[in-house]
């Protein structure tokens, strides 16, 4: 589906929290995602906009990330938010 922003636009947000905020980032443990071999990091960024803490498996053959869980706090009004993501790099195919 579309995204409303560009790669681009994520990019530039992106370092621009890492130049404002605070972010750790470690291995946990070896874990398999539907049966192929996984390093799972814990992620904790700060931000003056949020705080998140996260999980992410990354493929040890492909070092491409199969799954993803964060929590975020937006503070405030606008409250908390979970996402959980699977990530499947099959039968990908550009927009029409």
């Amino acid at each position: 589906m579309p995204s409303p922003v560009t790669p681009d636009e994520v990019l530039k947000q992106e370092l621009e929290n890492e130049k404002q905020g605070k972010s750790t980032c470690q291995f946990v443990r070896n874990e398999s995602v539907n049966g192929e071999a996984t390093a799972v990091y814990s992620m904790r960024r700060e931000t003056d906009s949020a705080n998140e803490d996260g999980l992410i498996w990354i493929s040890k053959t492909s070092g491409l990330a199969l799954r993803k869980e964060v929590d975020m706090d937006y503070g405030g009004k606008l409250g908390k938010m979970h996402l959980t993501a699977r990530y499947e790099y099959s039968n990908v195919k550009p927009p029409m």
